[in-house]
C-alpha cells in the first residue's frame, strides 16, 4: 500500500484517512493511502482512458468498475468489455453506481449522457467527488443538478480538453493577465474526427438518443467562450447541419455567433467530418482587446517541410510534435481540486459548466428555429 504526506485533508470525511504526528517536527499532518478510482462507463472514450491515467498515476489505482453496456457493443465500439478490463486492471464488477462510490475515493463517471448527471449525483450523495466526461450531460437542467450537489469538499469536476492544451492554456492566461486590455471579440473553434459509423447507436455521446455534437463538440466553444469573455452572453444566432456523417442524428457543421452585455462579441463553429486530427490539432482561440491581439491554435507539430520534386515524388512533412499531455494533466487537475477543494485557473466549478451547456442548448435551439434566442442569464 502507498502512503503519501499532504498538509491538507484529501478526503470527504467518510473517506480513508488517519492523523499523525511527524516525527521530530510536532506537526499535525494527513497521512493518505492511494486513492481508490471507480470507473462508471465503458462505452465512451473517457472511462477507458482516465482507468489507464489512474493506473499510472503514482497515487492512484482503480477500484472498481460499473458498466451497463452489451460486451457485443463495447466491442463494435473498439472498447474493454468489462470481463477485459477488470482482469486488466485487476479490479471488481459493480452492478450499481452507488455501490462503486461508497468503496471508492474518486469516480470518474463517462455513462452514457442521459445517464452522466444521475450517476454523477449518486457518487456525490455519497461524498464521493467525481470527474465526469464531456458533456457533464445531455441537458441544461441535469449539468445544473450536478452543479447543487456539489461542495467545496466534493468537487465535481468536468473534462474541458482544450484548457490543458499550452497553447490554448498560455492564451487564457494573458487574457486574464489583462495582456491585451478588454476583449472586445472572441472566436472559438473546434475541428474533431468524424464520429465513427460502427457502434453509433450504442455511442456514449452520439447515438440517436444521446447528447450528440451540439454538446459533446459544441461544449469545447462554449466552454472557451464562458473563459476567455469578459461579459455575460445575452443573445446567439446560429445554425447547425449533418453535412458528411449522414450514419450520425446529430449536427456534424455548425457556426453561432454570441452578444454579450458589454456589446463585445464572439463567434463559435464546429467541424465534425475530417480525419486529420494528428497534424491539424483540433482546436483554434482567437481573442480581440482593446490593447492587442491573441491568436493560437491546438497543433500537433511545429512546422511543415514540403519536398518539391516530380508530382508523384512530392511530399508534406510535419515535424516538432508539441501535442500536450492534456488527458494526463486534466486528470492531475481533479486530484489536485480534490485535495486543495478549490477549482484552479484551469478547472471550471461546476456552475460554470452548466453555464456553457446553456450556450450549446441556446445555440440547438436557435438553429431549430431559424431565430435569434435570448439568454437568460
Amino acid at each position: 500500500m502507498v502512503w503519501f504526506v499532504l498538509a491538507n485533508n484529501c478526503f470527504p470525511p467518510n473517506k480513508t484517512r488517519r492523523n499523525c504526528k511527524v516525527a521530530g517536527r510536532g506537526t499535525l499532518v494527513t497521512i493518505c493511502m492511494t486513492r481508490n478510482v471507480g470507473i462508471v462507463g465503458l462505452a465512451s472514450f473517457y472511462g477507458p482512458a482516465y482507468a489507464a491515467r489512474a493506473v499510472d498515476h503514482p497515487n492512484t489505482t482503480v477500484e472498481g468498475v460499473v458498466s451497463r453496456t452489451d460486451p457485443d457493443d463495447l466491442m463494435r465500439l473498439g472498447r474493454p468489455t468489462t470481463e477485459t478490463f477488470a482482469t486488466r486492471y485487476d479490479c471488481d464488477v459493480y452492478d450499481d453506481v452507488a455501490a462503486l462510490a461508497d468503496d471508492a475515493d474518486l469516480l470518474v463517471v463517462a455513462s452514457r449522457t442521459t445517464r452522466r448527471a444521475a450517476d454523477a449525483v449518486t457518487a456525490l450523495e455519497r461524498e464521493c467527488p467525481v470527474l465526469t466526461a464531456k458533456p457533464a450531460a445531455a441537458t441544461v437542467d441535469d449539468a445544473w443538478k450536478i452543479a447543487e450537489a456539489a461542495s467545496e469538499s466534493v468537487p465535481a469536476v468536468t473534462t474541458c480538453p482544450a484548457r490543458f492544451d499550452d497553447a490554448i492554456g498560455e492564451l487564457a492566461r494573458r487574457v486574464h493577465d489583462g495582456g491585451i486590455g478588454k476583449p472586445v471579440s472572441v472566436r472559438a473553434s473546434i475541428r474533431h474526427d468524424r464520429v465513427p459509423e460502427d457502434g453509433i447507436d450504442v455511442n456514449a455521446e452520439h447515438a440517436p438518443d444521446q447528447a450528440g455534437a451540439a454538446y459533446a463538440m459544441g461544449y469545447y466553444t462554449a466552454d472557451l467562450v464562458e473563459w476567455l469573455a469578459d461579459a455575460t452572453p445575452v443573445r446567439i444566432a446560429g445554425e447547425l447541419d449533418n453535412v458528411n456523417t449522414l450514419h450520425s442524428a446529430h449536427p456534424d457543421l455548425g457556426g453561432a455567433t454570441v452578444a454579450h452585455e458589454d456589446g463585445s462579441q464572439s463567434t463559435m463553429t464546429l467541424t465534425y467530418s475530417t480525419d486529420c486530427r494528428e497534424r491539424l490539432g483540433n482546436w483554434e482561440a482567437e481573442v480581440v482587446g482593446t490593447d492587442g491581439v491573441l491568436r493560437s491554435a491546438h497543433q500537433g507539430y511545429e512546422g511543415i517541410h514540403w519536398h518539391a520534386g516530380p508530382p508523384d515524388d512530392r511530399t508534406t512533412e510535419a515535424f516538432g510534435r508539441t501535442q500536450s499531455p492534456i488527458l494526463d494533466r486534466q486528470f492531475g487537475a481533479f486530484l489536485t481540486t480534490v485535495e486543495s477543494g478549490e477549482y484552479g485557473f484551469r478547472v471550471p466549478d461546476p456552475d460554470e459548466v452548466a453555464s456553457a451547456l446553456e450556450l450549446c442548448s441556446a445555440w440547438k435551439r436557435s438553429a431549430r428555429s431559424s431565430k435569434t434566442v435570448t439568454l437568460d442569464r
